[in-house]
């Protein structure tokens, strides 16, 4: 018996339009070992030399499928002699259940039903496959991420406060990834405040290390870290970061979580100029530059 464990779903594919086109009496026995319990290896050995005892036939092929179900195409297996098969089969593989689990085609008369399959199985190792290499490059981001963070230049952390201070022009930095939040904020902002602008996690502390802003407007929904993960990073940086989160409706224990964290605040969307203004000017960055300087740059209102 001949055993095709690579490339299984496509070769079998062919091999049945084959014999579809020019053996449509033989046999095709399905046997959906997908839904056993347990691993291959606990009963492929079994049902292989099962098959090659009752099937007597050196010319029958086995597929044995990425989810481990299994066709058999034989030249004139019978519904009786698959039926025995399995009685005996299930001696062997008790407890688990084989009722349900085996189906026998006449290729000829069951084409579209077992191409059907065989194309099911296709599309599923495709999104199978489409998954891992996924998983792969987020798994790669996320090293990239925190070897970034890592990285994070030591000196502009321990002058961060200093910069800071000395610096006349007060710096808001907002991070949001919606581009239409950004536009609102921006627009509302710019001509106040130099605005700095980033849309996910691993920017904002990138930027904030590089900017050291008076004011810190957070959005708690990030596509690679969550706001709170951002806050904890944050605090471990600058411990007396003046920090205000967006929220959406909903969002209030996230909130919670944050004020706890150490966020002064929220301003919830869709937000309003007046409630960010208020927390702008609450900032003691901002109340330091004013004292020292009523006007500076273009810090209007």
């Amino acid at each position: 018996m001949l055993v095709i464990a690579k490339d299984t779903e496509k070769t079998l594919l062919q091999e049945l339009k084959t014999c579809w086109e020019s053996f449509p009496t033989h046999r095709c026995l399905h046997l959906r070992f997908s839904q056993l319990e347990q691993d291959k290896e606990e009963w492929f050995a079994d049902v292989l030399d099962s098959l090659r005892a009752f099937l007597e036939e050196s010319t029958a092929q086995l597929y044995l499928c990425h989810d481990n179900d299994i066709f058999v195409l034989t030249r004139h297996l019978t519904n009786k002699r698959a039926a025995e098969f399995l009685a005996h089969l299930s001696h062997k593989l008790a407890p688990a259940p084989l009722t349900g689990l085996a189906s026998l085609f006449e290729i000829g008369v069951d084409w579209p039903k077992l191409r059907d399959m065989c194309n099911k199985k296709l599309e599923n190792i495709e999104l199978l496959k489409n998954q891992k290499q996924q998983e792969k490059k987020e798994e790669v981001e996320k090293v990239t991420r925190e070897e970034a963070l890592g990285k994070l230049d030591r000196d502009l952390i321990s002058s961060l406060a200093m910069r800071r201070e000395m610096r006349e022009a007060p710096v808001i930095m907002v991070v949001e990834d919606d581009p239409f939040t950004q536009k609102l904020v921006s627009n509302t902002l710019k001509k106040s405040y130099e605005v700095a602008m980033t849309s996910d996690g691993q920017g904002a502390l990138m930027n904030y290390v590089n900017k050291a802003p008076d004011v810190l407007f957070l959005d708690i929904g990030l596509p690679d870290f969550d706001g709170h993960t951002v806050l904890e990073k944050l605090f471990k940086i600058d411990p007396g970061a003046y920090v205000v989160m967006f929220s959406g409706n909903g969002d209030r224990e996230n909130v919670m979580r944050a004020v706890e964290l150490g966020a002064k605040g929220f301003v919830g969307k869709p937000f309003t100029q007046e409630k960010m203004f208020k927390y702008i000017e609450k900032s003691p960055f901002i109340q330091a530059k004013l004292k020292k300087e009523p006007t500076h740059g273009n810090h209007v209102r």
